[in-house]
């Protein structure tokens, strides 16, 4: 069965978790997040009572598949490629050119995450990773929220959720889609 998701995290790749409790307990009061229980052996969090306030599904949609759950990715000593099966190719946000060569700059970035800088073939134009266009199908982080269960373009994290994640943590987010 394929596993489905929305990847929350912060902008900068850099960014470190300062206390995961102090984030869940306010997702938890806030209605994200219930009880917690085991999933395969890791932690996981029940949909809480306002899941589908803070997530806002389409309509035709109304995430009649899997059941959603919550999980929280800690923070990891370097920045990682958080992407699925479902990955595309990066695009240059300057001239919007397919970086084909993302698995092998993705290597070499890890190699020296803080000082490489990406480069697009079509225009020359050198990036921080950050700078990457994903197209909502990757990202790169040191940590994140999984929304699970949710297919790629069936729902969308409501600016009240990303608001409160800035809040909570000082840092801007955005999303990507997961499908393994």
């Amino acid at each position: 069965m394929a596993e489905n998701k929305i990847v929350l995290h912060p902008v900068d790749p850099w960014a470190i978790l300062q206390d995961p409790s102090l984030l869940l307990d306010s997702l938890r009061q806030r209605g994200l997040i219930g009880a917690a229980y085991s999933h395969f052996g890791e932690l996981h969090y029940k949909a809480g009572p306002r899941f589908r306030e803070l997530v806002s599904f389409k309509a035709a949609s109304g995430g009649g598949g899997e059941p959603a759950h919550v999980s929280l990715l800690e923070t990891m000593a370097d920045p990682g490629f958080l992407g699925g099966a479902n990955t595309q190719l990066p695009q240059c946000p300057g001239c919007q050119g397919r970086l084909a060569d993302w698995r092998a700059q993705l290597s070499e970035w890890q190699l020296d995450r803080h000082r490489y800088a990406w480069v697009c073939r079509r225009c020359g134009r050198k990036l921080r990773v950050e700078q990457l266009d994903w197209l909502r199908n990757g990202g790169i982080a040191r940590y994140a929220l999984d929304l699970w269960g949710i297919h790629e373009n069936e729902a969308v994290p409501s600016p009240e959720l990303l608001e409160a994640l800035r809040a909570l943590t000082a840092q801007v987010w955005t999303y990507f889609y997961y499908r393994l």
